[in-house]
């Protein structure tokens, strides 16, 4: 499918323009069920596909296929265009978590998939894409680290980074499932 998509590519950047229509049906449910696990609603999540899209085709001859798939090159504008639309519509529930070394290693007992739910959607958006990358979708962490970088940094520098911001998420995760169990 990468050379296929790598194929229309190069149709669309000689001006069959019409030809980008087919990496948007190919790739656009991929899409949609990336960015749905966070915007919750489907109008939001249309609208973020929908700009990501725009962008990319604006952006298509920056496309290196050495660096990344074309899906995951998509997932990155995708994850920057969905982390500015839920900062402009919702405001981010901030939670004083002192996370120290008192922080179990492990999630309460009592934890269900329902109150994981809701203590994952008490953290920033990006911390809820960090984990739907890392324990959803089951990405490795220099994939992760290209989708989210917003540089050129090192990706050996971006993974470290990833691997000790995740290690952080579980904690306040952790303190927001027991807080939410004591009220």
């Amino acid at each position: 499918m990468a050379n296929e998509d790598n194929i229309i590519i190069q149709r669309v950047l000689s001006g069959d323009t019409q030809k980008f229509g087919l990496l948007v049906n190919r790739h656009g449910p991929a899409l949609m069920t990336f960015v749905g696990r966070i915007a919750q609603q489907q109008e939001d999540a249309e609208d973020v596909v929908q700009n990501a899209f725009v962008a990319a085709y604006q952006h298509l001859m920056d496309f290196d296929p050495q660096q990344a798939s074309l899906l995951t090159w998509l997932q990155r504008i995708a994850y920057h265009e969905a982390l500015y639309h839920l900062r402009k519509r919702r405001r981010q529930v901030l939670l004083p978590l002192d996370v120290g070394d008192d922080v179990p290693d492990e999630l309460p007992e009592t934890a269900t998939a329902e109150k994981l739910d809701e203590a994952i959607q008490k953290l920033s958006p990006e911390d809820q894409m960090l984990l739907q990358l890392y324990y959803f979708d089951e990405r490795p962490l220099k994939e992760i680290a290209y989708i989210t970088s917003s540089s050129s940094d090192s990706l050996n520098r971006e993974v470290s980074r990833l691997s000790s911001r995740l290690h952080r998420i579980r904690q306040r995760l952790r303190i927001i499932l027991t807080r939410m169990n004591n009220e």
